[in-house]
């Protein structure tokens, strides 16, 4: 399968994912199976937020 397009929340072709999902839809991918002859549209949510603290092993992401 391949992903052809990946969009934004606001871009074309996200505002009805969007006003359903709000601030937790990160992004939509349309993804395309040749041997299926089918595309697929699919969603990244965010589902949970929790306070963390980063260990040393994230030291390169400050």
């Amino acid at each position: 399968m391949k992903v052809k397009s990946t969009l934004s929340p606001g871009q074309k072709g996200t505002k009805q994912l969007t006003e359903q999902y709000g601030d937790r839809l990160i992004c939509v991918r349309y993804r395309y199976d040749s041997s299926t002859q089918m595309r697929y549209k699919t969603i990244e949510l965010i589902i949970d937020e929790q306070k963390w603290t980063p260990d040393d092993s994230f030291s390169h992401l400050r």
